[in-house]
C-alpha cells in the first residue's frame, strides 16, 4: 500500500479531530442534562435556569475550540478543497454506524462553515442534501417501555407512575389518581371506557422548568390507533414541610401534546444518549410537527438548523412555479424586513441596513436582543428563532416587489451568485397571525378572549423577568391554537433593568398643555400610564383590556413583580389548560 500524501494525512487527522470534538461536545451536553433529575428533586429552580443557559453555550464553545485545533492540524492545507472533500468522506465512514451520526454530521458542517465562511454554501462539503445522508427511522424499542392488558386508563396511569425511580415520594398517589379520574369525567369521559390498551412510553423523563413529564401513547390493540399522552409531575412541599411529588396533569391527545412542545416554549432536558431515536418516536406522536421542531424542543438547536435546511429545500422543490416569496402580512417593521410565502408556516427576518426613526439601535444591539431571547425562559410567550448565516434561496422565487425592497433595504445582508440569492444573516420564525390583523375580524367573544390573553402574556413575561419594550398590538401574534405570543425583540430587556415611574404632576398650566415632557426622562424609565396608547384605533380592544388588565397601567404591579423576581422566586406557568390540572381537586 503506497504511503499517504501530506494532504491525505491532513484529511484523516481533520476527520479524527472533528469527531473527537463532537464526542467531547456531546458528553458535556449530556452531563448537564444528566443533572436535570437531581435539580428537579431538590427543587433547585435557579440551578435549572442556569443549567439551561449553560447547555446552550456548549456547542458553540466546542466548535470554537475544535476550529483552533483544526487550524493547527491543517496549516497550509486549511483552505484546500480536496483536503476537506477527503476529510468529509473519511468522517462519513467513521460515523456511519454511530448512534448519533446525524448530529455528528452537523458538527462537521459547523466546523467547516466556521473556518471557511461564505464558502460553506458549497454543499459538496456538507452532510445536508445528499440522499446518502438523509435520516432513516430506526427502531425505538431501546428507548421505550410497554405495558399490555391494562385494566383501564387509570390503572395504566398508576402502572406508568410506578416505573420511575425518583428520590422523593408521592404525597398521596391514590388521591391524585382519583382526581385524574374526575378530570377525565369532565373533559373526555369516553377515555374512561377504554380497556386492554397497550401503554407505551419513553424510558427517560422530560424535564423543563419546575416539571417532569412522561411522554407516551395509548395503542388500541384491535385498530392500532394511538392516542398520545403526557403525564406532568411537580415537586413541592406539603403542609408538613416535606418535599413530595404530585401528579399535576394527565394530558391526552395530539393537540394538547403539540402545545406542550410548542415553538414558544423553553427546551426540554431529556436524559438520553439516543436523541435521534427519541425524535423518531416523537414524530409518530406528533405527525404535524416537523423533525427540526422536535430536535429543537429537546435542545439540539444546531442540528435542528440542519433539519430545517433539508425541510426548506424539499419545500422549495414542491412549490408551484407561480408561488413567490412576498412581504409577510402586517405592518412593516422599522428594524426587520420580513418575508414568507402565502402557504408557508415560517417567516424569514432580515435586519435592515438602516433603521427607520424613532429606532436608534444598531445591528449588534438587535442581535444581542435575539440572543437574550434564545437564553431566556420564554414561558410559552416568545417565538423561538433559528439564526442562519449564508442561507441560499432561488433568486427567481422572489416577487419583483420583494426583490426590489430587499436590494434597497437589506443590501448589506445579500450576496447574489448566479441564480442564488444568499442571505448572509437571517432569522427564521414560526408564522403567526399579527394580533392587529386578528382582532379586525374577531367576534366579540374571540376579541375578549384574545385581549385577555394579550394581557396575560405581558404579565407572564414580566414574571419571567422579561419586558417586551414595544407593546404595540402589531408586535404580538396569535398561534393556530389561539395563544398570544410576542415576536418583536429589538427593544426587549430584563424587567429588572426598567425604572417604572408615575408621570409627575405638572407645576403649571403651561406644562400641562405642553406636547413635550416637562420632566426629565432617564434611559430606562417606563411610564405605565402611557400604555393605553398601544390601543390607538382599537377602542373595543382597549375596553376589554381596561376591564381585565387595568393593573398594568399602574406602577405597583411592575414594582411588586420586580421585587418578587429579585427575591429569587420563579413564576409557575403551566403549558396546558387549567382544566387539565388536578390542582383544583387536590387543594
Amino acid at each position: 500500500m503506497p504511503p499517504l500524501t501530506t494532504e491525505q494525512q491532513v484529511s484523516h487527522k481533520l476527520a479524527r479531530a472533528i469527531l473527537a470534538g463532537f464526542e467531547s461536545m456531546f458528553a458535556e451536553f449530556l452531563n448537564i442534562t444528566l443533572g436535570a433529575q437531581s435539580r428537579f428533586e431538590r427543587a433547585a429552580w435557579q440551578e435549572v435556569q442556569d443549567a439551561m443557559r449553560q447547555r446552550l453555550q456548549v456547542y458553540e464553545n466546542k466548535v470554537e475550540l475544535v476550529c483552533e485545533a483544526v487550524k493547527v492540524i491543517a496549516y497550509r492545507e486549511l483552505d484546500h478543497s480536496d483536503v476537506w472533500h477527503r476529510a468529509k468522506n473519511d468522517y462519513a465512514k467513521r460515523v456511519a454506524d454511530h448512534e448519533n451520526a446525524l448530529i455528528a454530521q452537523t458538527f462537521f458542517n459547523s466546523i467547516y462553515g466556521s473556518l471557511l465562511g461564505q464558502q460553506k454554501i458549497r454543499d459538496v462539503h456538507r452532510f445536508i442534501l445528499q440522499e446518502t445522508y438523509r435520516p432513516e427511522p430506526r427502531s425505538t424499542d431501546s428507548i421505550l417501555y410497554q405495558f399490555t392488558e391494562t385494566e383501564g386508563i387509570i390503572d395504566s396511569l398508576r402502572r406508568v407512575l410506578n416505573v420511575f425511580p425518583l428520590r422523593i415520594p408521592f404525597e398521596n398517589l391514590e388521591r391524585d389518581l382519583k382526581a385524574a379520574h374526575r378530570v377525565l369525567e369532565k373533559i373526555n369521559p369516553e377515555l374512561l371506557t377504554r380497556q386492554n390498551d397497550t401503554v407505551e412510553f419513553g424510558r427517560s423523563l422530560f424535564f423543563r422548568n419546575k416539571a417532569a413529564y412522561i411522554i407516551g401513547r395509548l395503542i388500541d390493540p384491535v385498530s392500532g390507533e394511538h392516542l398520545p399522552f403526557a403525564i406532568t409531575l411537580l415537586n413541592r412541599k406539603n403542609r408538613d414541610g416535606d418535599t413530595c411529588l404530585y401528579l399535576d396533569a394527565f394530558i391526552i391527545g395530539e393537540e394538547q401534546l403539540s402545545k406542550l412542545f410548542g415553538f414558544a416554549r423553553s427546551y426540554f432536558m431529556v436524559d438520553t444518549d439516543q436523541p435521534v431515536r427519541y425524535v423518531d418516536y416523537l414524530c409518530r406522536l406528533l405527525p404535524n410537527k416537523e423533525r427540526f421542531e422536535l430536535f429543537n424542543a429537546i435542545g439540539f438547536i444546531k442540528h435542528a438548523k440542519t433539519e430545517f435546511y433539508r425541510f426548506k429545500v424539499d419545500y422549495t422543490k414542491r412549490m408551484p412555479a407561480t408561488t413567490k416569496y412576498v412581504s409577510a402580512p402586517g405592518v412593516k417593521g422599522m428594524v426587520m424586513l420580513v418575508f414568507t410565502t402565502p402557504d408557508s408556516d415560517y417567516v424569514y427576518k432580515v435586519i435592515r441596513d438602516r433603521f427607520r426613526p424613532p429606532k436608534t439601535s444598531n445591528r449588534q444591539e438587535v442581535m444581542a436582543k435575539y440572543d437574550f431571547v434564545k437564553q431566556a425562559d420564554r414561558v410559552g410567550r416568545l417565538v423561538d428563532t433559528h439564526e442562519f448565516n449564508y442561507l441560499a434561496f432561488d433568486r427567481q422565487r422572489f416577487s419583483c416587489e420583494l426583490f426590489e425592497e430587499m436590494t434597497s433595504e437589506v443590501a448589506d445582508s445579500i450576496t447574489l451568485s448566479g441564480n442564488a440569492l444568499i442571505l448572509r444573516h437571517v432569522y427564521v420564525e414560526r408564522k403567526v397571525t399579527p394580533l392587529n390583523l386578528y382582532i379586525k375580524d374577531a367576534s366579540e367573544q374571540a376579541l375578549e378572549q384574545v385581549i385577555d390573553d394579550y394581557g396575560t402574556t405581558i404579565k407572564q413575561l414580566a414574571a419571567a423577568n422579561i419586558f417586551p419594550g414595544d407593546m404595540l398590538i402589531k408586535n404580538f401574534g396569535v398561534t393556530r391554537w389561539g395563544r398570544v405570543v410576542f415576536y418583536d425583540y429589538d427593544e426587549i430587556c430584563p424587567l429588572t433593568d426598567c425604572h417604572f415611574r408615575a408621570i409627575p404632576k405638572p407645576d403649571n398650566e403651561i406644562d400641562a398643555l405642553s406636547e413635550q415632557p416637562w420632566f426629565d426622562i432617564g434611559e430606562d424609565d417606563v411610564f405605565p400610564e402611557q400604555f393605553p396608547v398601544f390601543f390607538a384605533g382599537h377602542h373595543e380592544a382597549k375596553k376589554y383590556f381596561d376591564r381585565l388588565h387595568h393593573d398594568l397601567y399602574g406602577v405597583d404591579f411592575w414594582k411588586i413583580t420586580q421585587k418578587v423576581i429579585k427575591s429569587g422566586t420563579l413564576v409557575d406557568v403551566y403549558p396546558y389548560k387549567k382544566e387539565w390540572r388536578l390542582k383544583h381537586f387536590n387543594d
